[in-house]
């Protein structure tokens, strides 16, 4: 894996913030999550924020990630973790990439960085998208898994490690021993005992009930029923507030394997519906990798009734075997057609191919 090289920020309070870009093209911009998205990408495999991010550079975004104040690479000790505070983070890095025009994003705690910058600066941000967001702090500390990992904050050193062994289990969904582990490595790198219980407190102070109905930009609100820290009511509250926003359930196996696939089509999808033909078409230009056959308008017609089949099912977040199973056929076979409709569609991979596949009617955001 080639990692990219972190550049630096500095915010209006004099914090330094860490950020890296991938991908050329069109620039969608990532609010840190908690733990800093540019030291998760740079620490650890995990796909939940790797396929994301290399998915879309792949299908020619620019994407860039940061770390928030008190995690990462950025400064450890900043006395203002407030969500104003977030909002300067993210100001910086924007003010010295020097971009005009934008897509923003954020998952989760960086929904919320999200929801407060785009309201501020909406004549500069295209599009938004939230992933598992939630309009109050103290909501989003009532979830089940995340109240009793809470729970066991502490100081010391062995209580800390077996507390961010059990953050990391259930950010993986405990779904993956290893890469538990490894995300409760990648905690521990990133911050300290102190500062998380910091960064915890002023996040539950946090309340969106007023910003939501402000936001005037087109907004997607995405749930993703594997994700441990969001869920199906708060997500739905949050579109609620927001006038048009849009919203779809991203129905995948899993978050330590192949729930990125989805979350890739629709951003993708949702922020191309609002390029001009002019950056739509340079946008196709800038894909990174080797260069695919443009599909012609007879290709969906082309696809076999079975190739449909294991085009919508592999779209939908499962493995071979699992199509295997689901049609019950042999996994060769299944690779056989896999290898046939990426021909005829012009896909590189799975990520190519659940785009076409919203694109061309196979698969329904939500479905």
């Amino acid at each position: 894996m080639m990692v990219p090289a972190l550049e630096y920020a500095r915010t209006s309070d004099g914090v330094s913030i860490a950020y890296f870009t991938v991908g050329s093209g069109l620039p969608i911009v990532f609010a840190s999550n908690i733990f800093g998205d540019a030291h998760l990408y740079r620490s650890l495999e995990w796909q939940h924020v790797h396929g994301v991010t290399d998915g879309l550079s792949a299908l020619g975004w620019r994407v860039v990630r940061y770390d928030v104040r008190g995690m990462g690479a950025s400064d450890r000790n900043p006395p203002d973790l407030s969500l104003d505070a977030r909002v300067r983070d993210l100001e910086a890095v924007i003010h010295r990439l020097s971009l005009d025009r934008f897509a923003l994003a954020g998952v989760d705690l960086g929904a919320a960085t999200a929801v407060a910058y785009a309201v501020r600066h909406a004549s500069i941000v295209s599009r938004l998208v939230l992933l598992s967001p939630w309009v109050s702090g103290q909501e989003m500390f009532a979830l089940p898994d995340l109240r009793v990992a809470s729970g066991m904050m502490a100081t010391g050193d062995r209580e800390w490690n077996v507390f961010t062994n059990v953050l990391g289990n259930v950010a993986s969904a405990f779904e993956d021993a290893a890469l538990g582990n490894e995300i409760a490595a990648a905690i521990r790198q990133s911050t300290s005992p102190d500062r998380l219980a910091a960064y915890y407190s002023a996040s539950a102070d946090i309340d969106l009930s007023d910003l939501l109905p402000d936001l005037n930009v087109p907004v997607l609100v995405i749930h993703e029923p594997a994700f441990p820290f969001g869920s199906l009511d708060l997500c739905q509250a949050v579109a609620k507030k927001i006038p048009h926003a849009q919203f779809v359930v991203v129905r995948e196996k899993s978050i330590a394997g192949t729930a990125h696939h989805g979350h890739v089509a629709a951003i993708d999808e949702f922020l191309r519906s609002g390029v001009g033909r002019e950056s739509a078409s340079n946008l196709s230009l800038e894909r990174s990798g080797p260069p695919v056959a443009a599909p012609s308008t007879e290709t969906r017609s082309s696809l076999t009734a079975r190739e449909r089949e294991v085009l919508t099912r592999l779209a939908s977040g499962l493995t071979n075997k699992e199509i295997a199973l689901d049609l019950r056929i042999s996994v060769p076979t299944v690779e056989r057609h896999v290898a046939n409709l990426y021909s005829k569609i012009g896909a590189r991979g799975r990520v190519d191919a659940t785009a076409w596949a919203l694109r061309h009617g196979l698969l329904r955001l939500g479905s």
